[in-house]
């Protein structure tokens, strides 16, 4: 039976719900009405009141939670997290269906406790919701099985975290700016602060407040006003043509009072546009959008010429110096330096602010901003030469559903058109603007801009009856306004039209698991979503681009803004790309979409794309971090290097905070730091705003969970913070020694982990778990992260709570299986079991050791699930096995069966059964590598390898590894029972 409607239904228990309600309405015993936010006692807080408080969540300043510091919200907190585990620990894993607004037990995907939650949405197929920790202020998108009815004996009282908003004050921009939230983050991060409650809303459960920042003496709401980042909150009003007039008169008045025999740069007028004729198609990317009636873009034929000029600009900037006399008249264009990355463009004078400050528009890209008059350049004719490259655009056939675009609506069309390549058909024309179309040709089917916001109810179709007058007769006299313009050369066609997409981040402020693959500085950098989907797309495509481009041999013949195959100069193996620009010579410039790297690429070396190997969607995602930008004119070697160790080969969480024409603006975290904050404490970047000569170290604050922060472990020296790295030392093996191997894990042919035979430094891996266990205890804070397959971590052994170092096998949702790699045996643990581990920790090799068969380079990237089937079934019961040789990553190993088992080669075998297996497929593959700027993979296991296969074996649960020539003492090991004895030797 289904909720009703109208009236809320009371059930007799949870299994009622799943009941056929016809036949059980009449048996059925109402229960009490599940709990609502709105049935929790309201709180006495009121108007003017004072208190203490910490922030533990502070999305924006029009949003964060804080707990008021007493010893009753203590108490009251523990009292309800108790009662919740007792009242909920021995519930059946029923599936309970809540309503939208219903206060529910939660179980935390975290650490697997109960907390009070109330539910802000179910998801459309009913089987998760999100939900709003009412205690905390955090949030999270949990499965039904995880939502109980609040119990009875639950107390009703009001959330322990208070939700706020700054009083008094909006954002500048229609949302918070992510580098507000970075830096309002940082002043009450950790901190007792005093809130003063301003009003309440009618239902008593959000306040408005203010709140003293001790550390500067100003109110958070003044900090934000006086920084930029907010204005106070007054009626907007429309300015009437009269003010505007007024203001225009003021900005040329005060122009003219201040430039009398000065340079005013007269002769240096705006080139003119690029001219266009009425049906022109042009593949183009968009650069500046303000609404769909405001949209700027730049042809893709055009890239390499406008490099070239950009080139050309910096040179000129950097060797032109500063001059008092030079102040620009309105309607001229100089160079100007940009205020986000410092860099020089084109730029035509709007007018003057103030005496010092002038209002500029960059001509080749539409942007616009106000700048100091000392950052600007006179231009020279050279410079002027080349036409305006930015091409005023406004899309054809909608109009608003309202008076106006929304911010919603402009923000929707950027996540549609913004970072992709766009095919622009000119329809006509309207106030000197193009009206065009916009096609997505990378979405399956292709997308007409217009037309999907017209389907999803943003926009109103220009051909509805009631369409107003702007959009009347939008094409009518279209061919008279433009002059005939160039046709982009079409790519060789494939019989099929050629459809693609590519990646995107999430926006709803979640955290997420990423890996940077190409970084240019802080201000550009690539990123791909760390899952096992994407991770073993990569090593898919690999084998299908090789397999694709050394049969079919048909010359392309590139085009730009379009897909194709390319080979890298780096390490010579094909990978997916589009081309950027083509050269006379037929050569192109190319960019990888999988990794972000770009390379000049010669025609022969450029092989036509098929359909099937743009099925996935391109992994490369730009990004640029929110919150700093460089201490001069661009980023210092220094600063890109410490931003690189911050994040390449780490595991990264970030949270999208903006999208702009540059890409998603993130906040990261590496290793639990905040990596703006990080590059802003040591003095390596300045606050976006900032000047330098203001930029001073700030408080590097290391983001947990607790209330309390966490100072650093300082025991026996551990300086480093941990992660979760996929290149840990393995001990190599004794060459051409024959030994019975006791096998730990196997994930397939090339890669299973063995216990290593040669004895243990006993004394040293004591140290080492000892230090260990201090080290977790003290910085323990539950990951956010999915680890990778491969990686090294700490583990907390489920058998003694006690923490190991571990590698990781697989991973779920919610879950990873490791592998104990120093006992060799494995379990499957929650995340909040996994903690990242210091590179000291990793000096002594684990006494597992990665191996694989000998005859890698037979060996596929994917295994064949019947091939792994074999492999383990022969492994099973025992083998013989001697080392021929070490790769640099694993031991290569010759294993043969017992003579009771017939003897014979295992490597032999197993290739014969793989060969075997692929003439059926009709598929061989082949490892490969990726760009150079990427990082390097290691072989991803098959899902079906999350269970080791020792876990299965009493022998190798006790995980005794033979030791030569010694007994070895009893250590405390993640182990349960006691320490077994095998052939006269002691197990670890």
């Amino acid at each position: 039976h289904g909720k009703i409607l109208t009236q809320k239904t009371c059930y007799c228990s949870v299994a009622c719900q799943s009941e056929d309600w016809n036949a059980h309405r009449h048996m059925c015993k109402p229960s009490t009405l599940d709990t609502l936010t709105r049935d929790l006692r309201k709180s006495d807080i009121t108007k003017g009141m004072e208190f203490q408080v910490s922030v533990v969540e502070m999305l924006s300043p029009g949003r964060f939670f804080v707990h008021v510091e007493s010893p009753e919200l203590i108490d009251a907190l523990k009292a309800i997290t108790v009662e919740l585990q007792k009242s909920n620990g021995s519930m059946l894993r029923t599936e309970y269906k809540p309503d939208t607004g219903e206060v529910c037990a939660i179980k935390y995907s975290l650490d697997q406790n109960w907390y009070r939650g109330v539910v802000q949405s179910v998801a459309a197929d009913e089987r998760s919701a999100n939900i709003l920790y009412i205690d905390f202020g955090n949030e999270e998108d949990v499965t039904l099985d995880r939502i109980k009815p609040l119990a009875a004996s639950i107390e009703p009282i009001p959330p322990c975290a208070m939700e706020c908003t700054v009083a008094g004050i909006t954002p500048v921009t229609d949302c918070w700016m992510g580098e507000c939230c970075i830096a309002v983050r940082q002043l009450v991060a950790g901190k007792s602060l005093k809130l003063t409650v301003v009003d309440t809303d009618k239902n008593g459960r959000t306040y408005a407040v203010d709140i003293l920042l001790a550390s500067i003496g100003k109110q958070l709401s003044t900090f934000l006003m006086d920084h930029g980042y907010a204005v106070s909150e007054v009626v907007n009003t429309k300015p009437t043509e009269v003010e505007i007039d007024s203001l225009v008169s003021a900005s040329l008045e005060n122009f003219r009072s201040q430039s009398r025999g000065k340079n005013e740069n007269i002769e240096a007028q705006p080139p003119d546009p690029l001219t266009q004729g009425l049906g022109d198609t042009f593949a183009a990317m968009v650069t500046h959008l303000q609404s769909p009636y405001d949209i700027i873009c730049q042809k893709l034929d055009n890239a390499s010429v406008i490099q070239e000029l950009q080139l050309k600009l910096r040179e000129h900037g950097s060797q032109t110096p500063a001059s008092e006399n030079f102040r620009p008249a309105p309607g001229t264009v100089c160079c100007s330096l940009f205020s986000e990355d410092n860099q020089w463009y084109r730029a035509k004078v709007l007018g003057y602010s103030s005496e010092e400050k002038v209002c500029v528009g960059y001509i080749d890209f539409g942007n616009s901003e106000e700048v100091e008059l000392s950052r600007l350049r006179p231009i020279n004719n050279e410079l002027l030469a080349l036409p305006t490259q930015a091409i005023p655009c406004a899309l054809a056939g909608v109009r608003p559903t309202a008076e106006d675009w929304s911010e919603e609506i402009v923000m929707m069309l950027k996540r549609m058109v913004c970072n992709r390549f766009l095919r622009v058909e000119i329809l006509g024309q309207r106030e000197g603007m193009a009206l065009v179309a916009l096609i997505d040709e990378s979405s399956d089917p292709q997308g007409n801009v217009a037309e999907l916001l017209v389907a999803a109810g943003y926009a109103l179709s220009a051909n509805s009856p009631d369409k107003d007058n702007a959009t009347k007769g939008q094409t009518e006299g279209a061919s008279t306004e433009f002059a005939h313009g160039c046709h982009p050369v079409p790519l060789p066609s494939l019989g099929t039209e050629l459809l693609w997409t590519c990646a995107e981040l999430p926006t709803n402020g979640q955290m997420m698991s990423l890996v940077v693959s190409v970084i240019e500085h802080p201000g550009e950098f690539y990123c791909y979503k760390c899952n096992q989907e994407d991770l073993q797309v990569l090593v898919d495509l690999g084998d299908e681009l090789r397999h694709h481009c050394e049969t079919d041999m048909t010359p392309c013949i590139p085009s730009v803004g379009e897909p194709c195959c390319a080979l890298f100069s780096g390490d010579g193996a094909w990978y997916r790309g589009v081309v950027q620009s083509v050269h006379p010579d037929g050569n192109a410039r190319v960019y990888f979409v999988d990794y972000g790297n770009t390379n000049e690429v010669e025609q022969a070396n450029l092989r036509a794309i098929t359909p099937r190997l743009l099925e996935h969607h391109f992994l490369a995602i730009r990004c640029w971090l929110s919150g700093v930008e460089p201490l001069g004119p661009q980023w210092g070697t220094e600063s890109i290097s410490r931003f690189q160790a911050l994040c390449v080969g780490q595991q990264l969480l970030g949270r999208v905070l903006s999208i702009t024409e540059r890409g998603y603006g993130l906040e990261l975290e590496s290793g639990g730091q905040d990596v703006a904050v990080t590059l802003l404490s040591e003095q390596l970047a300045k606050a976006t705003g900032q000047s330098p000569a203001q930029a001073k170290p700030a408080p590097t604050v290391r983001k947990t969970l607790q209330q309390q922060p966490i100072q650093n472990s300082t025991q026996r020296g551990i300086t480093t913070l941990g992660t979760f790295p996929l290149k840990w030392k393995t001990m190599e093996l004794p060459r051409n020694e024959t030994f019975q191997p006791t096998i730990a894990a196997v994930v397939s042919p090339s890669l299973f982990y063995v216990l290593n035979p040669i004895q243990v430094n006993v004394e040293r891996l004591q140290n080492v778990m000892m230090d260990l266990g201090v080290y977790c205890t003290i910085n323990y804070s539950p990951s956010h992260c999915k680890p990778m397959p491969g990686a090294a971590c700490c583990a907390q052994f489920s058998g003694d709570k006690n923490w190991y170092r571990a590698v990781v096998l697989g991973t779920t949702e919610t879950e990873a299986s490791v592998l104990y790699a120093d006992y060799g045996n494995s379990e499957k643990l929650p995340f909040a079991s996994i903690l990242p581990i210091p590179t000291e920790f990793l000096q002594l090799p684990f006494q597992i050791t990665r191996c694989a068969l000998k005859g890698t380079e037979h060996f596929p990237s994917v295994w064949p699930v019947e091939v792994l089937e074999v492999f383990r079934a022969m492994l099973c019961d025992g083998v013989l096995a001697s080392v021929q040789a070490f790769d640099g990553h694993s031991n290569l190993l010759s294993v043969s069966l017992h003579m009771e088992r017939g003897g014979g080669s295992l490597n032999s075998m197993i290739l014969e059964v793989l060969q075997s297996t692929q003439a059926c497929n009709a598929q061989t593959l082949v490892p490969r590598q990726e760009p150079a700027k990427s990082p390097v993979l290691t072989t991803v296991p098959d899902k079906t390898s999350d269970n080791s296969l020792v876990a299965e074996q009493d022998e190798a649960t006790t995980a005794t590894a033979p030791v030569t020539g010694m007994s070895v003492n009893v250590l405390l090991c993640p182990v349960e029972g006691n320490v077994t004895q095998h052939n006269g030797k002691s197990g670890i």
